[in-house]
């Protein structure tokens, strides 16, 4: 066990004296695949990330992230649900907080424009909700997902990026009520050294 905590040690600290690291901010877009676009269909245009990138060489990365996206619809009409059918308007919210860790490989030079492929895996935080007149129903769950990205870095100045990417969300659910969640995140934002 001495060992094993040694190693660990000298892997962290000397991760971090080697390490050079970015941070960002960016807008998010989404757009639900798969068993979430049955609940709401539509493309999202309320979202935010945040994340941290930690060089271990050149070209790669570990690091983490973590955001918010919202999605919401509305549709009039009779819905049945077992043996009820109600009549009206349902409104339809889900609200979906990743937290992951990342790795990503750039290709390229540092300072020249670099497009990226990485992946995510973590944990979301899932909190789905309709409602009906005075009758709604909330469902929150955490959940294990992998999120596989592909992006292109453009240099601004020496400290400091404007990034665009494409990543897809999928969220795989043990409970029985609620679907799996997938969607696809369509980012903008910058990394700053």
């Amino acid at each position: 066990m001495k060992k094993f905590l040694i190693l660990i040690a000298l892997i962290v600290f000397g991760y971090n004296t080697y390490s050079q690291s970015m941070h960002g901010l960016s807008y998010s877009m989404a757009l639900p695949v798969g068993e979430t676009s049955n609940l709401i269909g539509k493309y999202q245009w309320r979202g935010l990330a945040v994340e941290g990138k930690y060089f271990l060489g050149d070209q790669v990365t570990l690091g983490w992230q973590s955001g918010w996206n919202t999605f919401y619809s509305s549709e009039a009409g009779s819905f049945t649900e077992g043996t009820t059918t109600r009549t009206g308007t349902q409104y339809n919210w889900m609200n979906i907080w990743p937290a992951l860790f990342t790795f990503d490989y750039f290709f390229g030079s540092d300072g020249d424009t670099q497009p990226y492929l990485g992946t995510g895996i973590g944990t979301y935080w899932v909190e789905q909700r309709t409602q009906m007149g005075l009758f709604s129903t909330t469902y929150s769950t955490w959940n294990f997902g992998i999120a596989p990205e592909i992006g292109v870095l453009f240099p601004i100045n020496l400290y400091s990026n404007f990034y665009v990417n494409v990543k897809y969300n999928y969220g795989m659910n043990g409970n029985a009520d609620v679907e799996n969640y997938s969607y696809f995140t369509f980012n903008v934002g910058f990394l700053w050294y």
